[in-house]
C-alpha cells in the first residue's frame, strides 16, 4: 500500500473505483459465472439437460477466464430457468446455494478486514468482481443501517429474482464471516409482493420478511457494522484489492468513460435503442450525439451488425431453422443470412451449431 493510498478516505477510493468502472452496457460481456452458479447447481441437481443452452458463453468449452456473458444473455438465461422452474421459487433455491465462495477474488478481501462494516464497504466497491447484476448500496441513519438493492438496468421482469438472489447471497456470506456471533440482521424488506413464498423467504433469510415495501433491502442490527473479524490481515486486504483490480481490467471495466455513452445506447434487454430516443434521454441534440459517438469511436452501424450476430446465434442455439432466423432478422433471403453469418464466424450456421452443441455436451 502506498502513502497515497493510506491518505485516501474510503469515500475517495470508492469514487475512483466507480469512475474506473464507468456505466456498463447490457451488451458488454462482463459477468462471470459466479452470479449464475446457484441456478446452474439447482438445474443440474434436477437433471435439467437444457441448462447448457441457457448460458452458452459461460458453459462453452474455453478457458475459465474467458467465460463471461452480457447482462442481456444472463437475463435471458435466468428468465428461461424461471420458466422451467415455474416461478420465483427459483430465486430461493439459487440464493440458498451461494455464499462467500461465490464472491470470487472478492472473498479473501472480505474476510481480511478488521470490522464487518469495512468488509461490506470493500465488497460494495468491488461488487462487479463477484458479478453483481444489481447496484447494491450501504445506507444508514444514526441508529439503522441497511443494504439496499437498486437496479443496474431498468429491468422489472428480472428485478424480483435478482433482489432475492443477491440479498440472500450477501446474507449468507456475511454469516460465514461471523459464524459464532449473534444475529446480524433485523429483517428483510422486499419491494414487491411474493405471493406463496413468504415462509420460504423467512427460512432463507432467517429473519422476518416484509413484502410490498418501497425498496428491497437487508436491514442490519445496530452493532453489526462494528463487529470484529478473526482473520484481519492488512496484507491480505491489499492482495485482494490488487486481484479485484485485475478482474475489473480483464472484464474491461476500467474504461475511460466511453462505456458510459455506450450504455445509454442499449435497453435492459441488450437491444439498441433508436438514436433519437437516446438523444432525448441525454437531453442533447441528435447532431451532438453523433459527434459524441464519433469522438469515442462508436459506430452505430457496427453495433447493429453485432446485435444481429448475437441474436442470430441465440436463435440458432435455441433450435430455430436458418430460414426462420433469416426472416426474423429481416434478411432478404436465407442465402443473404448465410453469407453474413460466414462473415461473422467463418463458418456456416449449421457447422457453427454443431460445434457449439458439441462443446456444450462436453461441458455439461
Amino acid at each position: 500500500m502506498t502513502a497515497r493510498d493510506e491518505g485516501m478516505t474510503l469515500h475517495d477510493k470508492r469514487r475512483i473505483s466507480r469512475r474506473k468502472a464507468g456505466r456498463p452496457s447490457p451488451h458488454d460481456a462482463i459477468f462471470p459465472i459466479l452470479p449464475f452458479a446457484g441456478v446452474i447447481a439447482f438445474a443440474r441437481e434436477q437433471n435439467w439437460s437444457e441448462v447448457g443452452g441457457w448460458f452458452p458463453s459461460l458453459l462453452a468449452e474455453r478457458p475459465a477466464g474467458d467465460r463471461r456473458c452480457s447482462y442481456a444473455e444472463g437475463r435471458e438465461g435466468l428468465l428461461r430457468a424461471q420458466h422451467r422452474a415455474r416461478g420465483l421459487q427459483l430465486a430461493v433455491h439459487s440464493g440458498a446455494r451461494k455464499a462467500l465462495p461465490h464472491m470470487g477474488a472478492l472473498g479473501p478481501g472480505l474476510a481480511a478486514h478488521r470490522l464487518l462494516g469495512d468488509a461490506l464497504q470493500f465488497g460494495l466497491t468491488y461488487q462487479r468482481v463477484a458479478g453483481c447484476m444489481l447496484d447494491l448500496r450501504l445506507q444508514q441513519t444514526a441508529d439503522q443501517a441497511w443494504l439496499a438493492a437498486y437496479p443496474l438496468f431498468d429491468d422489472p421482469e428480472l428485478q424480483r429474482f435478482l433482489d432475492i438472489d443477491h440479498l440472500s447471497t450477501v446474507a449468507n456470506a456475511l454469516r460465514q464471516l461471523q459464524p459464532n456471533g449473534p444475529p446480524l440482521f433485523e429483517r428483510v424488506e422486499l419491494g414487491f409482493e411474493a405471493n406463496g413464498l413468504h415462509d420460504a423467504l423467512e427460512r432463507l433469510f432467517e429473519v422476518p420478511v416484509a413484502c410490498g415495501r418501497p425498496i428491497s433491502r437487508l436491514l442490519l442490527r445496530g452493532d453489526a457494522l462494528q463487529r470484529t473479524q478473526l482473520l484481519y490481515s492488512a496484507l491480505n486486504i491489499d492482495l485482494s484489492r490488487q486481484a479485484c483490480e485485475r478482474e475489473l481490467a480483464i472484464a474491461c471495466l476500467s474504461s475511460d468513460g466511453g462505456s458510459s455513452l455506450r450504455g445509454h445506447l442499449y435497453d435492459a434487454c441488450g437491444r439498441l435503442r433508436p438514436l433519437a430516443d437516446v438523444a432525448n434521454t441525454l437531453a442533447i441534440s441528435l447532431r451532438t450525439l453523433h459527434r459524441s459517438m464519433a469522438s469515442e469511436g462508436i459506430r452505430y452501424s457496427q453495433l447493429l451488425d453485432e446485435q444481429r450476430q448475437n441474436e442470430a446465434m441465440g436463435l440458432l442455439l435455441r433450435g430455430h431453422a436458418t430460414a426462420a432466423v433469416a426472416e426474423k432478422l429481416d434478411f432478404s433471403d436465407s442465402r443473404s443470412f448465410v453469407r453474413a453469418f460466414e462473415r461473422w464466424t467463418g463458418k456456416s450456421p449449421a457447422a457453427w451449431c454443431r460445434e457449439q452443441h458439441s462443446a456444450l455436451r462436453r461441458a455439461g
